[in-house]
């Protein structure tokens, strides 16, 4: 009998792990890590430990403990003999930590399936991160020794290659349908609050399902979304996996009115101005630059930011050449020493950064400081320091992401409070979210008309009974038969 197993997205908002079984064929919608989890039992120096491999994320529920999935290497270091493959592949929603940040613990040998951007973003994030998690493309072996020049045992690090591993990516496009094993995929993009986002069509002779995603229909690319509900609804499908993140509030954002209200702080600004923004929200990046441009302003983005933009091409909003690149001191500090020689700058950074030092269109702290007024500049809290270089007057900062919901988020924002009030630095906010209304959820659901509803993202999942009577309210490990 088919059957759904939850192994996250149970009563939270994010952490999805969704396991569908078919006729034989094993699927994970999603692999995510859960926000709620983590904060449960850990802060920013207190991880889990490497040393433990799995150990720690089985014990307190960060994953489930379950056999052929996991990747060798961690697995022998726990004494774990070698397990066959018991999943036939992953299919990603999205990029998000929440759906995508544990495919760094599977083995390499499941197929994962998701969108260019989906790949790009993920590949990114590998090349860019420091999150010891961050391998996420590919895998290199851990807790592995190699014989060196002298004939002693080494650690592998990702320097030898030998030991570093592709994992099996598909690249989905819209129409196109796949088979594995006795089920056929369609993937169809939704819009959402970062590029390449998408929700699953599953057929099969058992009957169909649904897989949402995480879904809104206020953004730039709304009209996705519709079509998706289109599709949904003519698959007639017997279940239904929705995310239901803002099932509780009624209130409908929108993209444009987020343009409008930043616009329009800029146009009142005398000084520097700081967005504050998720940074893969392209769409969100680019109602900044618009914004930007609307009054007359260069908008200047971060290195991590640059990189993204680069990597995506064609799907980014704008070029990066639109744009300034924000090189800030690191290390020595040399960028912003006269008479060093390119080479002795280069070592202040990451071999990715240094691509962009150098580019006609960089610029330093010192430019922002003498020309406040012609700039809108991305920023975060984890740039903020240069604040002490760039001496803002009569600067503002805009808040566009999300209220922080967790004591670790809420104790950042009292540190970036403390910084804005050390440089008189007045803020303000301005966001929409990355999920649909409770009533847009309503609706579509309504439309899709599954015989069953899962509902998945959510920390009110019972509201969802409110509104309709199939509804079966998931439990954590528990297996739905279908």
């Amino acid at each position: 009998m088919p059957s759904l197993t939850f192994y996250g997205g149970v009563n939270e908002i994010g952490g999805n792990k969704i396991q569908l079984e078919v006729g034989g064929t094993k699927l994970f919608l999603d692999f995510g890590m859960s926000f709620k989890i983590v904060n449960q039992y850990f802060a920013e120096f207190l991880q889990p430990r490497k040393c433990t491999a799995l150990a720690d994320f089985f014990e307190l529920g960060l994953l489930p403990d379950i056999k052929g999935i996991y990747r060798a290497d961690y697995l022998m270091h726990m004494d774990r003999p070698e397990e066959e493959r018991s999943v036939d592949a992953v299919l990603l929603s999205h990029a998000h930590a929440d759906h995508a940040q544990y495919i760094h613990f599977l083995r390499t040998d499941i197929p994962i399936y998701c969108t260019k951007a989906t790949k790009i973003i993920l590949q990114v994030l590998e090349e860019t991160g420091s999150n010891p998690l961050s391998d996420l493309v590919t895998a290199c072996d851990a807790f592995t020794f190699y014989t060196n020049k002298k004939g002693n045992l080494s650690r592998v690090t990702r320097r030898n290659t030998e030991f570093v591993h592709e994992r099996i990516y598909h690249v989905m496009e819209p129409e196109d349908k796949v088979k594995i094993g006795s089920l056929e995929i369609e993937m169809v993009p939704v819009d959402h609050s970062l590029p390449g986002a998408c929700g699953y069509i599953i057929h099969s002779d058992e009957g169909n399902l649904v897989y949402t995603g995480d879904i809104r229909f206020h953004g730039s690319n709304q009209a996705l979304s519709k079509t998706f509900v289109e599709k949904a609804k003519a698959a007639k499908p017997k279940w239904l996996v929705s995310e239901g993140t803002r099932i509780d509030n009624m209130q409908q954002d929108s993209e444009e009115g987020v343009k409008n209200v930043i616009t329009q702080l800029i146009a009142t600004a005398k000084g520097l101005v700081f967005v504050e923004h998720p940074i893969r929200d392209l769409d969100r990046v680019n109602t900044i630059f618009e914004a930007a441009k609307a009054n007359k302003r260069e908008f200047v983005v971060t290195l991590k930011l640059a990189y993204l933009i680069e990597a995506l091409g064609a799907s980014a909003p704008f070029s990066l050449s639109n744009v300034k690149i924000l090189v800030p001191k690191k290390s020595w500090g040399l960028i912003s020493k006269d008479g060093n020689n390119r080479k002795l700058v280069e070592q202040d950074y990451a071999t990715w950064e240094r691509a962009f030092i150098s580019r006609e269109n960089a610029i330093t702290c010192n430019e922002l400081q003498q020309n406040p007024e012609h700039y809108v500049a991305s920023m975060s809290l984890w740039e903020i320091n240069q604040l002490t270089d760039i001496q803002p007057e009569a600067a503002i900062w805009i808040k566009s992401s999300c209220e922080p919901f967790s004591d670790e988020m809420i104790l950042d924002e009292e540190r970036k409070r403390n910084w804005l009030e050390h440089f008189g630095i007045k803020d303000y906010f301005a966001h929409a979210s990355g999920h649909a209304s409770g009533a847009e959820l309503k609706a579509i659901i309504t439309e899709i008309n599954p015989h069953r509803l899962y509902p998945v993202h959510t920390e009110h999942s019972e509201m969802f009974k409110e509104f309709f009577r199939n509804v079966e309210m998931v439990e954590l490990g528990k297996t739905y038969t279908l």
